[in-house]
């Protein structure tokens, strides 16, 4: 039914790397498979785990198909739970007015980890690592990513 990946190792190693993305905001989508896919490669790691992490408080990471629809759905999901022009009590500071970002990502998850298997990640066909940017404003986004393994 299954493989079973066995190895022994008296190496284990841990890689990091920060990343910076421009996000226009304001549900901002990015697909990051591919760069996550290139960090695995060039760590040399052919078996362990890698973490990828949002260092925001208003977005999220996931796994899912990055399809127009079914972002527009989760879009208009998200806007019916916390919707964009609610007065929240964050907003009381007149500092910013994000308050449902920060619930949104409060909802979702901010970091992903995932299995790597003979240097590759085992995404199911239409699997993608999706960074999705609540807050209202353009900025650069920080991600971080560790890789641990042999």
């Amino acid at each position: 039914m299954g493989s079973n990946w066995k190895g022994k190792s008296d190496i284990t190693m841990v890689i990091s790397k920060q990343i910076t993305l421009q996000s226009d905001g304001h549900f901002n989508v990015i697909n990051i498979t591919d760069i996550v896919r290139d960090f695995i490669q060039s760590s040399g790691i052919r078996h362990g785990q890698v973490l990828i992490f949002f260092q925001h408080t208003t977005g999220a990471v996931i796994i899912g198909e990055h399809e127009a629809g079914i972002m527009a759905d989760l879009q208009e999901l998200l806007e019916r739970i916390t919707p964009t022009d609610y007065e929240y009590k964050h907003h009381i500071r007149k500092v910013d007015f994000n308050g449902h970002a920060h619930l949104r990502a409060a909802l979702m998850q901010t970091s992903v980890t995932l299995p790597v298997i003979d240097g590759k990640m085992p995404l199911g066909r239409v699997q993608e690592i999706l960074v999705i940017d609540d807050q209202v404003d353009q900025a650069p986004r920080s991600l971080i990513f560790q890789i641990i393994g042999e």
